[in-house]
């Protein structure tokens, strides 16, 4: 119990105790409210001051609900209408547990405010995860950089940036020029997406005409620069601008290139790993024996490591040069186990 609040407060601690208390399954009485007001804030009040405060609270349009039994001074069923459902707060939440880089204590103050936007009764079972399972912290920096580039990107100017990969220490190592020297990239930012798990953005380098991705959490040191970023439309292909669904199917695993016409075959099972990286709006004929022949707008480069991956289950039948790729890209490969 917390020490007696001056009556002003009233109106306050009313709202508090309704926003972590109710929602549509959990309403309460004002005999509820009552009691919990001296529970939690040592107060004792009457049913009229109730009823008064929670009706000024929804004439300053705070979503609480209420029913009457006729009595103007008699609510029931009171409760604060939150504006997540639960569903879309568990989305939240597993959005914050895929962030790559993000510091574990980071992650639970994330978790716990996003709690916070709805009843006690919304559990998101942190208690149950393991928060190690998501590797080692890479980038404590990662908050910081999407605000950076996503304050460049509002304004339409260049960010500056250092590039990590990968140690086999485990351990991010900066990228270096052909002098050893830390390399800054400059670049002009469109968009930032999530794919596979990773958060990526989506920009240009100046001194060419297409587009790359970066990994959001492998970002050193980011600046939003003075330096107006070129526009979009500027880039060959991209005239009318970028639809990003379009983009991400034509670049699965966001390996970059120009996309083409490609086609492959492969058993109709593989039908979901075909929509997962290229969506459903695709072309594809069924054929016999249960295969299928797929029609998609990739890039060559990202093709070759999709049927790669699934080397066992997919020909790419056209272009001819990819076909010669992929069978060059097996042949080292099986080289390798032969000798």
């Amino acid at each position: 119990m917390t020490d007696m609040q001056p009556k002003k407060m009233i109106i306050l601690d009313i709202l508090h105790i309704l926003k972590k208390h109710s929602d549509k399954d959990h309403r309460l009485s004002q005999r509820d409210i009552q009691d919990l007001l001296e529970t939690e804030y040592g107060m004792k009040v009457d049913r009229k001051t109730i009823s008064r405060n929670i009706i000024k609270l929804v004439q300053c349009k705070y979503p609480i609900e209420f029913g009457s039994n006729g009595a103007e001074t008699i609510l029931t069923n009171i409760y604060y209408d939150h504006k997540f459902l639960n569903g879309e707060l568990r989305l939240l939440i597993d959005s914050v547990l895929l962030t790559d880089g993000l510091p574990k204590k980071d992650r639970i103050s994330l978790i716990r405010r996003i709690e916070g936007l709805s009843s006690k009764y919304f559990h998101s079972e942190i208690s149950k995860i393991d928060m190690d399972i998501y590797g080692r912290i890479e980038n404590r920096e990662i908050i910081l950089t999407l605000e950076e580039i996503g304050s460049a990107i509002a304004e339409g100017t260049q960010v500056t940036f250092y590039y990590s990969d990968c140690g086999i220490d485990g351990e991010p190592k900066i990228r270096r020029d052909s002098n050893g020297k830390e390399k800054q990239y400059t670049v002009n930012p469109y968009q930032i997406i999530s794919k596979n798990g990773h958060s990526y953005l989506i920009c240009n380098l100046p001194q060419y005409h297409d587009l790359t991705h970066f990994r959001i959490d492998r970002i050193k040191d980011c600046r939003k620069t003075d330096v107006p970023s070129r526009s979009l439309r500027m880039l060959k292909g991209f005239e009318t601008g970028i639809r990003l669904s379009e983009y991400i199917k034509s670049h699965p695993n966001l390996w970059s290139g120009t996309p083409t016409h490609i086609t492959f075959q492969c058993k109709q099972y593989m039908m979901n790993d075909v929509a997962d990286s290229f969506g459903t709006d695709i072309h594809i004929e069924e054929l016999s024996d249960d295969m299928m022949k797929v029609h998609v707008y990739a890039s060559e480069s990202s093709m070759l490591h999709w049927a790669v991956q699934f080397a066992d289950a997919v020909e790419v039948l056209s272009p001819a040069s990819l076909r010669k790729q992929i069978a060059e890209t097996l042949r080292n490969a099986l080289e390798k186990y032969e000798t």
